[in-house]
């Protein structure tokens, strides 16, 4: 009788953790979708690095992916980015997900008054430490496999979601 509670908790543990980073992933890409890259920091361990180097950025702290993204992101009018195809590996204070992305974009291009829709996929491998504050994002990389210049289109658009 032990054994089966004892599998039944570690089972509502790990579905518990299996939101909490389902969530925690979402948050990240909300953060990087309505401009708000700071949000980094709380969603982020002190010491985690961020890895963007597969599309021009660089792999470094928390800090360093804030500026890159502010000055990459000045150039996206118009963003919605999906994570998706989630494949969690949850340990008791760590975890890890590789997952599918997504990014239907446009992109300013100087000297020109629309923007080229820009759309791009790729990978990001996440590994996750479990802190007094929760779930926490301790390294992202990003794996941009594909992006390409479909066309060119006019909008009134300012970044990802906006609450009213």
């Amino acid at each position: 009788m032990h054994v089966h509670l004892e599998a039944a908790l570690r089972s509502e543990q790990a579905i518990t953790d299996r939101f909490a980073l389902d969530d925690l992933l979402t948050a990240y890409a909300v953060a990087i979708d309505t401009d708000q890259v700071t949000e980094l920091t709380r969603l982020s361990t002190d010491d985690a690095v961020f890895d963007y180097q597969s599309s021009g950025g660089p792999r470094g702290s928390v800090a360093d992916a804030q500026a890159w993204l502010e000055s990459a992101l000045s150039q996206v009018p118009v963003r919605a980015h999906l994570i998706v195809n989630r494949r969690f590996d949850i340990h008791e204070d760590t975890a890890c997900v590789e997952a599918h992305f997504f990014n239907p974009m446009s992109l300013r291009v100087p000297g020109q008054k629309n923007e080229i829709w820009n759309p791009g996929g790729g990978y990001y491998f996440v590994g996750f430490r479990r802190t007094e504050k929760g779930w926490r994002i301790s390294e992202l990389v990003m794996l941009q496999t594909w992006r390409v210049a479909v066309g060119v289109h006019s909008t009134n658009g300012s970044g990802g979601h906006r609450g009213a």
